[in-house]
């Protein structure tokens, strides 16, 4: 079988309606079908995911559309499934709520100028049901809850350690950076009721510090479907929690498994930044809320740190 271009790796679970509306775009790319395929892993899904998948394989024939089943619960146990059945040397990501443009593996594919470039990321847009009244208090500072990502120009630009690496939603690596990083650390993302997330972010800084190059590409734009659920206040505080959890466990994982009392006091610095920020905005609602959930995330961090240091990786491993 020839090589492609670039593989679409879609790992999902229990979105089947979604992740028809996710195919049916990737079909329309203006990218010949020959220069790309499309790998949905089935991560344990109850609903008809399997079925949606099999006609799709028909419906949107020549487009390849593969099938795997990923028995491992976890979103970087399907990504790296992904990872090891690609027939190409770049692997695009895409979650299976994140509607892609018809130019998005093109823009993608047009990064790849040069062979230190190791991922490019792109824009993801939330995209909020019609049909559903928002919060008063939901503004677009908000946006990064809803894997929301554009820092800005309409160029694309080379991020550094100092920026936000791009989301999971809409990114694409090197197949040959994912290995020599030793590809996704699945206790790094969702599975069941664990919240921790972030296996992407530990992957850009991996392959980073390993001298690859990131950049964004706003061209490359995915419009993310935010489901009702996430638009309350409880889904807010829940997702808080997680990142805590996340920035400790990344943290751990790139000072090579080692726990230190810079963290400690990088947590304790960035939770006083946003109380003061918190001080400066409280009339203003929105502000309000966020910088308070900023300070929750690290108030948490401090929390899980302690738990790090003092009960070992067993309060997280267990699920």
């Amino acid at each position: 079988m020839m090589p492609r271009l670039i593989s679409v790796v879609i790992p999902t679970f229990n979105r089947s309606d979604k992740l028809a509306l996710v195919l049916e775009a990737l079909n329309k790319q203006s990218l010949p079908f020959d220069d790309y395929e499309v790998l949905v892993v089935d991560n344990n899904s109850q609903d008809n995911t399997k079925e949606v998948i099999e006609s799709c394989i028909k419906k949107y024939a020549p487009l390849e559309i593969k099938y795997f089943f990923e028995k491992k619960q976890g979103l970087n146990f399907a990504r790296n499934c992904g990872v090891q059945q690609a027939n190409s040397d770049i692997v695009a990501f895409l979650d299976d709520d994140a509607i892609p443009e018809t130019d998005w593996l093109q823009a993608l594919l047009s990064a790849y100028g040069d062979s230190s470039i190791g991922c490019v990321g792109g824009k993801i847009i939330p995209y909020f049901p019609e049909n559903i009244r928002l919060p008063r208090w939901l503004s677009p500072i908000f946006n990064g809850y809803f894997s929301g990502f554009d820092p800005g120009g309409d160029q694309t630009r080379e991020l550094t350690g100092k920026d936000s690496f791009p989301y999971g939603a809409n990114i694409s690596f090197k197949k040959e950076a994912i290995a020599l990083a030793g590809f996704f650390n699945p206790k790094l993302d969702r599975c069941g009721k664990n919240l921790v997330a972030g296996g992407e972010t530990e992957m850009c800084q991996k392959i980073y510090q390993m001298g690859w190059k990131i950049l964004y590409n706003p061209h490359a734009a995915v419009r993310h479907l935010i489901s009702p659920n996430r638009i309350t206040r409880k889904y807010f505080f829940d997702h808080v929690k997680g990142e805590g959890i996340t920035k400790v466990l990344i943290d751990y994982s790139m000072c090579n498994n080692t726990i230190t009392y810079q963290q400690l006091l990088n947590y304790i610095r960035d939770a006083s930044k946003y109380s003061k920020m918190l001080l400066h905005t409280f009339h203003k609602e929105d502000k309000r809320f966020y910088y308070y959930l900023r300070i929750k995330v690290y108030v948490h961090a401090l929390v899980y740190w302690c738990k790090l240091k003092f009960l070992g990786t067993s309060w997280y491993e267990s699920g």
